[in-house]
């Protein structure tokens, strides 16, 4: 039998191990949902949403084309356990962004049966190499869907295709009313309203909180959920930069395709990472009171409120605010980043492990101790000078004069506002932990350490 098994790839286009599996004839698509994976930390009720969403999508194009989409709660090593007692001997189809490869892998090994791995490997290579691999891979036709699918007729009973189950299936948090939703169909409709026009002011409303999330491609979701492959991305938006007679109009084309090659540089470049006890040596004690301030929105500094509020309404915030918030939690409050990693992560309706990773690494310093310690007050009022983003999520600041929205507790009538004085002095705050931070720099330059990152300065915003 010929499973192709689906994980971040819920997609019919552009899949290569399903158009290659149904050149072999009957193919069994694939969905498991590993009940350990969904109880890890990271993971989140609106990430499941988002998910079925994708697979409601997927489960309709595939039964357009004359199959079924099968699922299964379980983990991975005993569905296909199932399988094989099943079907004797099996073909397994991934792509190599799926997170069962490692599992997959081993099982096939130990087990002798075949598993075709698709998808361009770019892991752990020069700079260099990595140009040369990635444009041969965007500029590679783009692998259609299969005109017609045939299924197995009979399956064994730890497969289902009654969405029904899924539903029921409970993953910690809350779903989300206001964020994207998931699916290839919507993936596509946001990729044609980003060329058609949203693109227009893309460079420029980048780092403005409420602009940059119409101006944004807000692609970002589609990509880690594999709702699109980047390769339809660049082929569809070279085709508009060809078509541009404006030179801005392609600027900003060529900014956001910078941008898309940083992230897959990124996403498939990073060594894995080691925990720094020196940086978890001058972190203050852990204060819950102070992380679920921050978690709530509820710190007393406007700006990152409204961005920890947006982010919980809508699951999405651009990278200026990201950086901002995981800045403050880790550098100006000085506690340990792991908990707050985690919960931004949950929220985070793009959440991505290896570009997560990598960000909050950079950030908090775990990576090369060149930590990002921000005064929010200060960057707040050049992102968002009049406060229109912090009057639209901290409603208690809605009729503070612009001049004190960013600093309310200069307002002559702060207290009849309902609003919470600051948990730290964010100058003083910011002051120590740089001496903190600097303390650990001189260490690694007494002992010859290069704290150098070769990404260091990307931007993950698309």
């Amino acid at each position: 039998m010929n499973i192709i098994l689906f994980d971040r790839d819920l997609r019919i286009f552009d899949h290569q191990p399903m158009a290659e599996a149904a050149k072999m004839g009957e193919i069994l698509p694939l969905y498991i949902i590993e009940p350990s994976q969904w109880e890890a930390p990271a993971y989140s009720a609106r990430h499941f949403q988002f998910v079925i969403e994708s697979l409601e999508d997927l489960s309709d194009q595939i039964q357009g084309k004359g199959g079924r989409l099968f699922y299964s709660i379980n983990e991975v090593e005993i569905v296909l356990e199932k399988l094989l007692e099943a079907y004797d001997s099996m073909n397994v189809f991934i792509h190599r962004s799926s997170g069962l490869l490692e599992k997959l892998t081993g099982w096939t090994e130990e087990n002798q049966q075949r598993l075709f791995i698709y998808g361009a490997e770019f892991d752990q290579v020069s700079a260099k190499a990595f140009n040369k691999q990635f444009q041969s891979y965007r500029d590679e036709p783009c692998a259609e869907a299969p005109a017609k699918i045939f299924v197995p007729k009979e399956t064994p009973s730890i497969l289902f295709t009654d969405m029904k189950k899924i539903h029921q299936f409970r993953v910690k948090g809350k779903k989300i009313r206001f964020g994207q939703q998931g699916g290839e169909s919507r993936a596509i409709e946001t990729l044609d309203s980003f060329l058609e026009e949203r693109y227009a002011n893309y460079v420029e409303n980048q780092q403005k909180p409420l602009p940059s999330s119409f101006s944004s491609s807000r692609l970002s979701a589609y990509i880690a959920w594999g709702n699109i492959s980047v390769r339809t991305i660049f082929q569809r938006t070279t085709e508009k930069l060809q078509s541009c007679e404006n030179d801005d109009e392609k600027l900003q084309l060529e900014a956001f395709l910078s941008k898309i090659t940083a992230r897959v540089r990124t996403t498939c470049n990073q060594p894995e990472h080691k925990q720094d006890t020196e940086v978890s040596k001058i972190k203050n004690e852990w204060n819950e009171e102070w992380f679920q301030r921050w978690l709530e929105g509820r710190t007393g500094v406007p700006v990152i409120d409204a961005a920890m509020r947006s982010l919980v309404k809508t699951g999405w915030m651009n990278y200026s605010l990201r950086e901002m918030v995981t800045s403050f939690i880790a550098n100006t409050l000085m506690l340990d980043g792991q908990k707050p990693s985690d919960a931004l992560a949950q929220l985070y309706l793009d959440y991505d492990p290896a570009l997560h990773d990598f960000y909050v690494q950079q950030i908090t310093g775990l990576r090369m101790k060149k930590v990002k310690i921000i005064n929010p007050i200060k960057v707040g009022k050049q992102i968002d000078p009049d406060g229109t983003f912090i009057r639209r999520y901290v409603t208690e600041l809605e009729k503070v004069p612009v001049e004190y929205v960013h600093e309310p507790w200069l307002y002559p009538a702060f207290y009849q506002l309902g609003y919470p004085p600051p948990i730290i002095d964010v100058i003083k705050a910011n002051k120590l932990a740089g001496q903190r931070f600097k303390s650990l720099t001189k260490k690694d330059e007494s002992s010859g350490k290069n704290g150098g990152d070769e990404t260091g300065q990307l931007s993950f915003d698309i």
